[in-house]
């Protein structure tokens, strides 16, 4: 893997920009998927600014949701396809038809099915940027998830239900999840793993100093020698 350690929130978003920026400007229609949190939203900021300045172009990717809460409605402001149109698509003026995400109202089987299918069409993903969750948890690949995983709906561990409390207005019962699997982490050509606070410092501290276990799913990096891991101080404050 390559672990890059950035001083700052700013200059780690601008770093990990940077990566996508100069995957895209080498593959135009780049299959393109993203998480999200608040973690990736200062790269939704710097990839803003590099459209408007004209260095990338994203009107021929295609974007990709990472994953989706169960039981919940997409039109709740919580949902991560809600956190994506409002953080990521609208500013970035991606269109409706640039992007695929889970229908969560639709036969699950047949939804992890047509993401699958769509990814293996499409030769893997190009690029997959993710945050990492306070008990390793990638998308939302909770502990003990197989590292050949693909599309697929887990329980969620007690500590995500907690933690996804975070993107609610009001209190709401979290159990299940809909997520692309970690081995579409370890196919994809640009896989990006991004981080940053000292809640985070725990964690990557055992998935990096340790060895790949299904136990913390972030450890799939020492699996994939072309993994970036961009972190900030605060993150990378126990390494």
């Amino acid at each position: 893997m390559h672990l890059k350690i950035y001083p700052d929130y700013e200059t780690l978003s601008a770093h990990t920009a940077k990566l996508i920026i100069s995957y895209i400007n080498q593959k135009q229609d780049a299959l393109v998927c993203i998480a999200s949190g608040h973690t990736p939203i200062g790269v939704f900021r710097q990839l803003k600014n590099a459209i408007e300045q004209n260095n990338v172009d994203l009107s021929r990717c295609t974007f990709l949701s990472l994953d989706e809460w169960l039981g919940i409605d997409p039109s709740d402001s919580g949902s991560c396809l809600s956190m994506l149109q409002r953080d990521c698509f609208e500013p970035l003026q991606i269109k409706p038809e640039q992007i695929q995400f889970f229908n969560v109202n639709a036969d699950l089987t047949k939804e992890c099915n047509r993401i699958n299918d769509l990814i293996a069409t499409r030769g893997g993903l190009d690029i997959m940027l993710v945050g990492v969750g306070t008990n390793g948890h990638i998308g939302m690949n909770e502990p003990g998830t197989s590292f050949d995983s693909v599309a697929h709906v887990g329980e969620l561990a007690d500590e995500t239900k907690t933690v996804g409390q975070k993107y609610f207005a009001t209190k709401t019962k979290l159990s299940k999840g809909i997520t692309l699997g970690l081995n579409h982490l370890r196919q994809a050509k640009l896989p990006i793993i991004m981080a940053n606070g000292s809640r985070k410092a725990a964690i990557l501290s055992k998935a990096l100093t340790g060895n790949a276990t299904p136990q913390i799913p972030v450890s799939v990096v020492h699996l994939i020698p072309h993994a970036y891991v961009m972190l900030d101080q605060e993150a990378a404050s126990l390494l």
